[in-house]
């Protein structure tokens, strides 16, 4: 696991000191400090207030610029959460999770939820989910994980109702699989969920949708009847539609780009992506 230590950390008045500040981990899990500062950091466990438990769970000593230090945290009997700071500059503080502790367990049956397991390169991953009430208006974060890596952080407050909305964008991340941790309240709370990602080459529509939309550019069957195909297209994740069922009308000139397709002028994956757009946006509603 990654922690960054951003450049310009050292100002006492910088935003963030840690990045993520506060992260959960997995029982033995080796934590790694980034130093992408132009000084030198030194990360021990505990609070500045408090110097007689100072590094008494882990400590990485000096972490040069640009380089980086690490610290295995195995003494994990009886403790849920770990505080530090960097004894060079002690206004920089953060904070280690135990993702399996009974602290850290959600209290709500649904706090995130996305709506597929597979995702290809470029779709939007909507996140919703409802907490326990009285964390409404309260700051989270989304933790998106490649791996054990983190390449992105959401920073939001739930709504009046302890829900949440929030978007992952997924065009500058690679083929992998992701895990999104949802990380708020105090004890810290920890709700995570996961999905593939592929790229947007992998993405392939069955041969006989190819046929289907062949007879409905010529008009042999219905715009009814071809919204059906679409909709399987959604159902099998093909292609990404958040939009309800609505009325089933598709613009004519739509078919000049079905017609497109199907006498191979342009691909799978752009044929795909453009009826994801215009399912998203309305254009056509399913």
């Amino acid at each position: 696991m990654e922690v960054t230590i951003p450049d310009g950390s050292a100002n006492n008045e910088t935003a963030s000191a840690f990045y993520p500040d506060i992260l959960p981990i997995e029982p033995g899990d080796t934590i790694t400090w980034v130093n992408e500062d132009s000084v030198m950091h030194s990360v021990t466990s505990g609070i500045p207030k408090a110097p007689e438990y100072s590094g008494l769970f882990f400590k990485t000593g000096e972490i040069d610029a640009k380089k980086s230090g690490t610290a295995e945290i195995t003494d994990l009997e009886g403790h849920f959460a770990f505080y530090y700071f960097c004894e060079i500059h002690p206004w920089m503080t953060g904070k280690i999770v135990i993702s399996t502790a009974p602290e850290s367990q959600p209290d709500t049956a649904l706090p995130i939820v996305i709506g597929h397991t597979t995702y290809h390169k470029g779709q939007d991953v909507a996140v919703t989910g409802k907490v326990a009430d009285d964390y409404a208006k309260i700051r989270y974060q989304i933790l998106v994980y490649d791996q054990s890596k983190l390449v992105d952080s959401i920073d939001g407050h739930f709504n009046d109702d302890a829900t949440l909305d929030e978007t992952v964008r997924t065009d500058k991340l690679d083929g992998a699989k992701y895990t999104l941790k949802l990380v708020y309240g105090l004890p810290t709370q920890i709700a995570s969920t996961s999905f593939d990602l592929k790229d947007a080459s992998e993405r392939k529509i069955p041969g006989w949708i190819k046929t289907e939309a062949k007879m409905w550019s010529s008009n042999v069957i219905s715009d009814g009847e071809f919204i059906k195909t679409i909709q399987y297209l959604s159902k099998e994740n093909i292609i990404d539609s958040q939009m309800q069922n609505g009325q089933k009308v598709i613009p004519g000139w739509i078919k000049t780009n079905a017609s497109w397709w199907t006498d191979d002028l342009i691909s799978d994956t752009e044929f795909a992506s453009a009826l994801e757009y215009l399912v998203n946006a309305g254009i056509i509603q399913i």
